[in-house]
């Protein structure tokens, strides 16, 4: 087995270990949407520690996919370059648009259900599915069809 190969493989496992917990995470916030009870801190607690796994992940994802670039001599070729805005582009979005009340709504989880409810109110979990398909769909398009 080749290093790029070997990289590869941690790549992926990265990938599918961020998706996962990532996934978790995320759909937790569907389960926020409602009034607030012991569940909706039960279900902060749960994404909290889902980022946990997948901040992590995503380093795994970066690092390697870095490696695997000086090997494959891919920094003259447009499609890295592309791949590196839209992540960029993809992790700003859901830092700004998505992650915000998320944060917040976890430093107000031992406040009272008020102030809990007013940091969830701008939460917008249907959005985040939208921006982290279509950003996840044209990646995986990226690396696949090295397209340019």
């Amino acid at each position: 087995m080749t290093l790029y190969v070997g990289l590869k493989a941690l790549h992926l496992l990265g990938l599918a270990t961020f998706l996962f917990a990532h996934g978790v995470s995320g759909g937790t916030a569907f389960a926020l949407r409602g009034p607030i009870s012991a569940a909706t801190r039960r279900w902060l607690r749960l994404s909290m520690v889902a980022n946990m796994v997948a901040d992590p992940a995503l380093l795994v994802v970066i690092v390697t996919g870095v490696w695997m670039a000086f090997l494959g001599s891919w920094w003259g070729r447009g499609w890295i370059w592309a791949a590196i805005v839209v992540l960029v582009a993809l992790i700003a979005a859901m830092f700004i648009v998505v992650a915000r009340p998320y944060y917040a709504a976890r430093d107000s989880a031992g406040k009272s259900d008020q102030e809990l409810a007013q940091a969830l109110a701008p939460a917008r979990p249907v959005a985040a599915v939208w921006i982290g398909s279509v950003g996840l769909v044209i990646l995986i398009g990226l690396m696949v069809l090295k397209p340019f």
